[in-house]
């Protein structure tokens, strides 16, 4: 069945909402946790400090609290992992060094949207890039059924279409609610985005 606009917007608007009160609900600089030499983290104890640490894209911090065994990928409870977080407040070179010391970047929040997906939702397209070199399926869907190309086309993110395509990303892949890019281009009665999609080989 094809999508409406309004299902496409509220979508794209509660992953807005939700993110954004993540992003923000940090502004306080982070401060070193208080570590023992040879410790091995209790895991609830510095959460606080972690995805603080994650949004401010304070590697320093996460990578001692690594080298004290806190798990990479434990999410927050709305399902963000740091990696998501540092994506989507523009923070690149901590994505890099999350991605080489084996963050999951695959893994989605409580709604399945990924780093990429949020990355490109802000328009922190140098984090994309980085993301665009891991080894994730690029068709991966959210539980509305978009794919990170969808997320560039309902966000004008036309630049880096080339490259998600050419990492993977199918312009006629059909999510499980029936939507295409191409199609949610239409439904937006977006022309530019439609235009970039077909010669880019949508149809």
């Amino acid at each position: 069945m094809k999508p409406s606009p309004t299902r496409l917007l509220l979508s794209a608007a509660a992953f807005c909402v939700s993110l954004w009160l993540a992003g923000c609900a940090s502004s306080t600089p982070v401060q070193a946790p208080p570590l023992v030499p040879g410790e091995r983290v209790s895991v609830s104890q510095f959460d606080d400090y972690w995805f603080a640490a994650a949004r401010q894209g304070r590697w320093d911090v996460l990578d001692s609290l690594l080298q004290a065994g806190y798990p990479i990928d434990r999410a927050n409870p709305r399902g963000f992992t740091a990696i998501i977080l540092a994506a989507y407040n523009g923070h690149p070179d901590t994505v890099q060094q999350l991605v080489q010391a084996g963050a999951d970047a695959c893994l989605g929040d409580n709604s399945g949207n990924t780093a990429l997906m949020g990355a490109l939702f802000k328009g922190e397209l140098a984090s994309a890039k980085v993301l665009l070199d891991t080894r994730c399926d690029l068709n991966q869907e959210n539980n509305s059924g978009e794919t990170a190309l969808t997320f560039a086309t309902l966000f004008g993110r036309y630049d880096i279409m080339p490259a998600l395509i050419a990492h993977g990303a199918d312009p006629n892949h059909q999510g499980g609610h029936g939507n295409t890019p191409l199609r949610t281009a239409q439904t937006q009665g977006n022309r530019q985005a439609e235009d970039v999609l077909k010669r880019l080989g949508a149809d």
